[in-house]
């Protein structure tokens, strides 16, 4: 399967830091994920929406990433919103059945992000590739 995540260059890496550090909609503080889209157009959506940059500003060291793992690694899916999703995440992360949640989009209806549990068995077996990204400046508008 693969996954597609746009991160900056020195954090394009699938430790979760970020999410230990911060907590996001479905873990906590503490707890390291990686959040991930199904398609590049949906994972570079979840990264505008929390930009509030003109075009110019918007640093040069983004990159995508495509996460690759075999189809034989296990994974859960959400597919209705729920309405604690830290409580879910975290309680799916700390059951460990599975190295993989596809959950909900907020951003776009029918779409899926995915959740990588960097703690799981299956780490070993997830892999990623690096490429340069630029963010076409008609995407931000008149800002």
């Amino acid at each position: 399967m693969i996954a597609w995540r746009i991160a900056r260059r020195p954090y394009a890496d699938l430790s979760g830091e970020g999410a230990r550090r911060f907590g996001g909609r479905w873990n906590s503080p503490a707890k390291r994920v990686v959040y991930m889209a199904e398609h590049p157009a949906l994972a570079m959506l979840e990264i505008l929406v929390h930009l509030d940059l003109s075009p110019e500003l918007v640093p040069d060291d983004y990159v995508l990433m495509r996460v690759e793992w075999p189809d034989q690694i296990a994974y859960e899916a959400i597919t209705q919103f729920v309405d604690d999703e830290r409580s879910v995440g975290d309680e799916w992360l700390e059951a460990a059945r599975s190295a993989i949640l596809l959950v909900p989009s907020v951003i776009l209806p029918h779409s899926f992000n995915l959740l990588l549990n960097c703690g799981h068995v299956d780490m070993s077996e997830i892999k990623f590739t690096v490429e340069p990204l630029s963010f076409d400046p008609r995407l931000f508008g008149d800002r």
